[in-house]
């Protein structure tokens, strides 16, 4: 019996252990892919190109994340879950812009979840169809995740993060999105992972201590 129970601790040791390594920690390419969809946005092409950014790398550790954008007029985002504040920092400033990204500012309207005929790095996937509605604006907009099975998030990475619905979405898929577009009433953005690599990353990149900090203004 005392065997058994012996046999049973290190049963449960190891499979934690193996849950534990099997979260997903390194950073992902992604390649920007922007779409005008409504010819009378032609004139804003390079206006939204600078918005979006034509690439950006994923940085992420357990809960945290730092996402580095190229050719975009912003520089890059921190999330990190302890406090579940998100910090923006834009081009040509040395301010890091605050919010609370456990405010819910979007609520889904629907969602599907089903199998597609995408593959994304050598990965099948399958896709989660979201609509949703920006209460305070009353904007519309579509989601499509696109995601597989071999790169697990830590929970941290969503749970309190309400901002976006994000709570909910990355809940239902549980992994990093190998693409997703996001789709609005006259353009469309996709992100296509062109790179997934799993490496130990610094815990200093997220650090976000003694620099200027400042909330980010909300629009009305």
């Amino acid at each position: 019996m005392k065997k058994l129970i012996i046999f049973i601790f290190i049963f449960l040791g190891i499979s934690r252990l193996e849950a534990q390594n099997q979260l997903f920690e390194g950073a992902v390419k992604y390649t920007h892919y922007l779409e005008i969809t409504d010819s009378t946005m032609k004139k804003q092409d390079m206006a939204l190109s600078l918005y979006f950014g034509s690439a950006s790398i994923l940085y992420i550790k357990q809960g945290h994340y730092h996402w580095k954008f190229a050719d975009c007029s912003q520089e890059s985002q921190t999330y990190i879950p302890t406090t579940n504040t998100l910090y923006d920092k834009f081009t040509k400033n040395d301010t890091l812009y605050t919010t609370n990204a456990g405010i819910a500012n979007e609520t889904i309207a629907q969602e599907e979840l089903k199998d597609s005929k995408t593959v994304v790095l050598g990965e099948k996937c399958k896709v989660l169809i979201v609509k949703s509605k920006f209460p305070s604006s009353g904007d519309k907009r579509i989601r499509l995740y696109y995601f597989g099975k071999k790169h697990t998030l830590h929970p941290d990475f969503y749970q309190k993060y309400k901002m976006n619905a994000n709570d909910k979405i990355f809940a239902k898929m549980g992994t990093i999105p190998l693409r997703f577009t996001v789709v609005y009433p006259s353009f469309k953005i996709t992100y296509v992972a062109a790179e997934i690599k799993r490496t130990p990353v610094d815990i200093k990149l997220f650090d976000v201590k003694g620099k200027k900090t400042k909330p980010l203004p909300t629009q009305k």
